[in-house]
């Protein structure tokens, strides 16, 4: 039987290509759901926002040490999978190691269009690896965006806010950029590493029924209080946690504080990296590392 031509082995990979390219173009720039995906890595945060049609924010970037970050070693390659090679906005919610070194790592290999920091950290002397961010990230020419009060905007139908707490000036957790997200009746809280004091300012504030929360401070003991819990009353809750870590994370008094409220919560030491999908009508599919978590509607 005659033998297809190297020459015609080519052209059918080129398509298969080009078709694959195709379509995860099409699925990205085309898809009109909200996706946040809270990545798996270890004691630190990191998630992707996928607003419809395409645009992308992460927030915070995860840690890792002077040679190896996890926004080279984790980040960057479950990014480049979606088809990312620019971020339009990188948001930090405070500079600590757990949640900041990845971006390191993050600016060395992608493109990234803004980061936004808290204008409160912009005082001398700068934290090292503030700093160290800065420098890396201005060889780039890109631009920051230093927030001293809060932002408003709508991205393909996403109403977004970014709220600066001021909190205990003595904390450099209670420092933080809050962000909300609203879209389709379904509202999305990233808190950091926010304390007690930050958790107060945030409950006086305007911030009433959450749908999903990003758990404070990986489920320390000085956050997630009754008073917060019961004015936002979320409806699913995720904790960003190492495996095993040293701290106790996630406190046992406030997973059964969680519990008492009826609250479900996500673990990544456990689930993995997990991912809401908010549908313009409002429905929102849950999927971890080990599998389907369900299907809900916000109410």
């Amino acid at each position: 039987m005659h033998q297809p031509s190297f020459r015609f082995k080519k052209l059918v990979l080129f398509a298969a290509l080009a078709f694959c390219g195709v379509r995860r173009g099409y699925f990205r720039f085309w898809d009109p759901n909200l996706t946040v995906t809270f990545f798996d890595v270890g004691q630190g945060d990191a998630a992707l926002v996928q607003f419809p049609l395409g645009r992308t924010m992460l927030v915070d970037g995860g840690g890792g040490w002077t040679k190896s970050d996890l926004g080279t070693r984790i980040l960057f390659p479950e990014l480049t999978r979606l088809g990312i090679l620019t971020l339009d906005t990188l948001l930090m919610s405070h500079p600590d190691n757990d949640h900041a070194r990845g971006f390191l790592g993050i600016i060395d290999n992608l493109r990234v269009k803004e980061l936004w920091l808290h204008q409160a950290w912009n005082v001398s002397p700068k934290r090292p690896l503030l700093e160290e961010i800065q420098t890396k990230y201005s060889q780039k020419k890109g631009k920051i965006l230093w927030l001293d009060r809060t932002l408003s905007q709508t991205i393909s139908g996403v109403n977004l806010k970014v709220i600066p707490l001021k909190g205990d000036l003595k904390s450099k957790n209670d420092q933080a950029l809050i962000l909300e997200l609203s879209f389709a009746h379904c509202r999305i809280l990233f808190t950091g590493d926010i304390e007690r004091e930050s958790e107060r300012e945030l409950s006086a504030g305007s911030v009433g029924k959450v749908h999903l929360l990003k758990i404070p401070h990986h489920g320390s003991y000085t956050s997630s209080t009754w008073k917060l819990l019961k004015n936002i009353s979320p409806d699913w809750a995720v904790v960003s946690v190492g495996r095993y870590n040293t701290y106790g994370h996630p406190r046992k008094e406030i997973l059964s504080r969680y519990r008492a409220l009826g609250i479900p919560v996500f673990r990544t030491d456990f689930h993995g990296a997990i991912r809401f999908t908010v549908t313009p009508k409002g429905e929102v599919k849950c999927e971890s590392y080990l599998g389907d978590c369900g299907v809900s509607r916000c109410r």
